[in-house]
């Protein structure tokens, strides 16, 4: 008929139906299908109306979903891993409306075997049609009995390779697990794990009645070996969880009620998979999250005694193939410049921002501020307009301090506002032709790395998402609102480890959260760094009050997304 669409949907629903029979290796197979015909068709979509577009990815998601659960329920780990992988990039997609997101993918491949039990089931379906028309109403067509005899004989066909495939797949379950992932892993997330030594890569899948860890280490002459958990907790009782630990976390108020939320998610994210870490003596986990679990910042979890980023460094990735682990900075901070840009002016209904002066002051370093620490360009307010970012291309990092709004229902609206008080929207950053050459992007703002109230959590990606497929290898962005004094004390921080020269960009940011966590007292004027607009009456000179600093509120906001080297 030419409708693909229907074609995946048909495809995705017979291996539903085979997967309540517990025929589950064909299943496999029909859902492989449905993802691979649905992959090939991502352009047509554009052309329906948004809500058909919302409830056709919706559908698609849960066929990718569904495919994982199985493939992860056979112990068939590392291609489970590529089909969330196809999962992210296909979210990624769906949100940012671009069907060239994550660059060209190949589906999920069959395997041999599995290829066997196509053509029978295409031969089946079509001698299918002719049957049918053939008996649509009497007299029947002379062909009718040669038509059945055919299909039988299809039948037969398609029954004999589906046994080879269930016995072979009885084989497979006996192999060696780390022989067959010596032959499936995929280079991408190969990289991730071996980018540097001691590094865990973690998927979790939330699925609707339970989560499914994830996890890939590098295990010695094996290489790089994929394992996974199943954890008893459901989406629902997930997501629940995680808007409690937001609420909590987006104030600085009870410290003991909020560790005891969070000790809650720990023990299904990471206790899971904690004495093997500490076996390994793993110090990196790079997670690759979803779902709920984007709201989540990681470094925040407590395991009853510390927080997750007093025992290792955290980053996380949109996905292994988008990213680019063959660059880290320098040693010589004369070799990494930074572009700072920023306002700390009222600028119309934004408040003005008066920590940013001595944020930006702080880090570069010029004739006029001997006492900066990394050379470069700062421009602020006036002087921070649209046509500051042609010094891209000169510089190695970014640093942008001011107010941002991401807008979840349409992000083209979304925007870093200039000094000249316009927006910068991300059509704009689009089209931004010099950044691949920057290295780190560093979103001193708020919630650039999340938007609206979307349950799935994709848009926690923000404006991070197009300055890393525009060029850059990393993206530091915030998840809630922030603190303006606090910010500018935690940069101070990240940049002067930076600058030793001895360690990532990952632990430089744990040094600089773990400075906070230990104590550190700050006046600060509690002014946020947000896009709420001024009401009358309320000029944002809040009065100076002190606090202490080790709150989660004031140093967990800030993540690493990308390159974490």
């Amino acid at each position: 008929m030419g409708d693909r669409a229907g074609e995946g949907l048909t495809l995705a629903n017979i291996g539903l139906t085979l997967e309540k029979h517990k025929e589950l290796e064909l299943a496999i197979v029909f859902y492989k299908q449905s993802v691979n015909v649905r992959e090939g068709i991502r352009q047509d979509i554009r052309t329906l109306p948004r809500e058909q577009q919302e409830s056709y990815t919706q559908t698609v998601a849960n066929s990718y979903r569904s495919l994982a659960d199985l493939l992860l329920s056979q112990g068939r780990v590392l291609e489970a891993q590529q089909v969330l992988e196809l999962l992210k990039i296909q979210e990624l997609r769906d949100y940012t409306r671009d069907t060239r997101a994550g660059g060209e993918t190949q589906g999920s491949p069959l395997t041999p075997v599995e290829s066997r039990v196509v053509p029978p089931y295409n031969n089946l379906v079509n001698l299918g049609l002719k049957l049918t028309e053939c008996e649509r109403k009497p007299p029947y067509c002379s062909e009718r009995e040669q038509l059945r005899a055919l299909r039988d004989q299809a039948n037969a066909e398609f029954n004999k390779e589906a046994d080879k495939l269930r016995a072979l797949a009885k084989q497979q379950r006996q192999r060696d697990p780390a022989q067959i992932q010596q032959e499936e892993l995929t280079v991408a997330a190969q990289k991730v794990v071996q980018s540097q030594p001691k590094t865990v890569l973690i998927y979790p899948l939330v699925l609707e009645d339970k989560l499914w860890l994830v996890w890939g280490t590098q295990a010695g002459k094996q290489g790089v070996v994929f394992n996974s958990k199943v954890v008893p907790v459901g989406r629902k009782e997930l997501a629940t969880t995680v808007v409690e630990f937001r609420q909590l976390l987006e104030q600085p108020g009870d410290v003991k009620e909020l560790q005891k939320v969070s000790q809650k998610l720990y023990q299904w994210l990471v206790a899971p998979l904690r004495a093997e870490l500490d076996s390994n003596h793993i110090q990196n986990l790079v997670f690759s999250l979803d779902r709920s679990t984007r709201y989540i910042p990681m470094a925040a979890l407590f395991d009853g005694k510390k927080y997750l980023i007093e025992s290792f460094n955290t980053s996380t990735i949109l996905t292994a193939g988008l990213t680019d682990t063959s660059d880290r900075l320098s040693p010589k901070i004369d070799n990494d410049p930074v572009l700072a840009l920023g306002l700390s002016e009222q600028v119309g209904d934004f408040k003005s921002l008066p920590n940013v002066q001595d944020e930006i002051n702080g880090i570069i370093r010029s004739q006029v501020n001997p006492n900066g620490i990394y050379p470069g360009l700062s421009l602020i307010n006036k002087d921070f307009t649209k046509d500051a970012f042609k010094y891209l291309i000169d510089h190695r990092i970014l640093h942008v301090a001011t107010h941002a709004q991401f807008i979840s229902q349409n992000p083209d609206d979304s925007f870093l506002l200039l000094g000249d008080g316009n927006p910068f929207k991300i059509p704009q950053v689009k089209t931004l032709t010099d950044l691949g050459g920057i290295h780190l992007v560093v979103l001193s703002a708020c919630e650039t790395a999340r938007g609206g109230e979307d349950k799935e959590g994709i848009e926690v990606s923000g404006l991070s998402y197009y300055f890393l497929t525009s060029g850059a290898k990393s993206v530091i962005a915030s998840l809630w609102l922030v603190n303006d004094a606090s910010t500018s004390q935690l940069m101070r921080y990240l940049y002067q480890n930076l600058a030793t020269g001895k360690i990532t960009k990952t632990e430089a940011l744990r040094q600089a959260q773990l400075t906070m966590i230990a104590g550190n007292q700050q006046n600060n004027n509690n002014k946020d760094r947000s896009s709420v607009r001024l009401t009358p009456g309320n000029s944002g000179q809040d009065a100076s009050i002190s606090r202490n600093l080790s709150h989660p509120y004031y140093w967990a906001p800030f993540i690493l997304i990308g390159n974490g080297l």
